[in-house]
């Protein structure tokens, strides 16, 4: 049998309640990084969720089909030997086991709907943490929301502060800067490392650049095919680029930027 790659426990996270292989109707979300700097939204969402292959932990080999009231939980991502790699906290949350089936139902509320392209993500980090950046830009655009949301449940999991140190000098291999979501997945790689994260928004970024530790009073940030970005970042929101917005909170966030045409 193949490692469970899901886990449910109560909120506190002491109490084991389930694993299980597969799930339908958790990772759905849609929204690009561009929706959601252009309409953001504090609204929770719901889903309903297929669980299949389910080990439920209480043993039970013969139970009645009942729904059990669990209020809050943690559904967690595991990686193959069973170690939490993140998780995601839920509220009024309800598990419904049908019988003695390895099939179950679970309806939860969460802050919001994780991305469709995040369990693509995951897998990569079951694999371990990424040895050489940009393994994101495999992903088609459109689902790179999938690899910050990842890499920011981790970096927040593992770091006991969410904000990267800055260097003197920072790399950004723009090659790949084809949407906003892009941007940011390139980002973390440069400050951070493969896997890295320091943002999902130009909130997010501004934040980072306002709190992180660095080396030097103005870091450098050397831009390298900066040409990408052009085009990858020429949507436009109130009639301001998000090239230039992104440009605009370097430069407020005290981030010296030069750029570097295409190399080889």
């Amino acid at each position: 049998m193949q490692p469970a790659r899901y886990g449910l426990r109560t909120e506190n996270g002491r109490v084991p309640l389930a694993r299980w292989q597969r799930m339908d109707g958790f990772f759905v979300g849609r929204e690009s990084a561009f929706d959601l700097h252009e309409n953001p939204s504090d609204e929770p969402a719901t889903v309903q969720v297929l669980l299949h292959e389910v080990d439920w932990l209480d043993a039970q080999a013969d139970r009645p089909t009942r729904t059990f009231a669990l209020g809050d939980a943690v559904l967690e991502v595991l990686d193959p030997s069973g170690r939490v790699l993140g998780d995601y906290p839920l509220w009024e949350a309800e598990l419904t086991v049908s019988g003695a089936a390895p099939d179950g139902e679970l309806r939860a509320r969460l802050d919001a709907l994780p991305h469709a392209g995040t369990e693509w993500a995951w897998d990569q980090w079951r694999q371990g943490r990424p040895k050489r950046p940009h393994v994101w830009a495999a992903m088609p655009v459109g689902e790179r929301e999938g690899w910050l949301e990842a890499a920011r449940i981790v970096s927040f999991r593992e770091n006991r502060t969410p904000y990267p140190v800055l260097t003197e000098r920072i790399d950004l291999d723009g090659r790949d800067v084809d949407d906003l979501a892009s941007l940011f997945c390139a980002l973390g790689d440069a400050v951070d490392g493969p896997g890295g994260y320091c943002a999902a928004s130009i909130a997010d970024l501004a934040d980072c650049l306002r709190h992180a530790p660095r080396q030097a009073p103005r870091p450098r940030l050397v831009w390298r095919d900066f040409a990408v970005a052009e085009k990858g970042l020429a949507r436009t929101v109130d009639a301001v680029r998000y090239l230039d917005l992104v440009l605009a909170t370097l430069a407020d966030g005290g981030i010296e930027v030069s750029q570097e045409a295409a190399t080889g």
